[in-house]
């Protein structure tokens, strides 16, 4: 019996493990902009990255940490955006300046494509994010 209870234990928590995962994000840039013209945006677009729901941290193509860790602001629901801001000031980085770094996904919206939108200085990524 107790072996039972074991395996039925075990599948739920596999169960959990994944329900977990599953809210990650996996995101594709679709087009990018900036506010100078020496931009390099362009080359992300097609590019992925992902995001790690609790802790925010983005890897891959685009990055919001290299210093300081992002924070979470809102998880997002079916109400409310999913927003992760990470800053870096003048005196936590090597000293050549501060930095902003501001990533939205709709998590309110329908379906399974969540569109986003990432600040990172003057340059600014959209495209569409889903759960893994």
């Amino acid at each position: 019996m107790s072996s039972g209870i074991t395996m039925v234990g075990m599948l739920a928590a596999l169960g959990c493990v994944q329900a977990i995962a599953a809210t990650d994000y996996r995101c594709t840039v679709e087009r990018a902009d900036s506010a100078t013209e020496n931009s390099v945006g362009h080359l992300f677009i097609g590019k992925q990255f992902t995001v790690e729901r609790r802790t925010g941290l983005m890897a891959g193509a685009l990055k919001n940490s290299y210093v300081t860790a992002p924070q979470v602001i809102d998880p997002g629901s079916t109400e409310n955006s999913f927003k992760v801001v990470t800053t870096m000031q003048l005196d936590q980085g090597l000293g050549v300046g501060s930095a902003v770094y501001a990533l939205v996904i709709n998590e309110y919206q329908d379906g399974l494509r969540k569109n986003f939108v990432f600040l990172e200085g003057d340059d600014v990524y959209f495209g569409w994010c889903e759960h893994f």
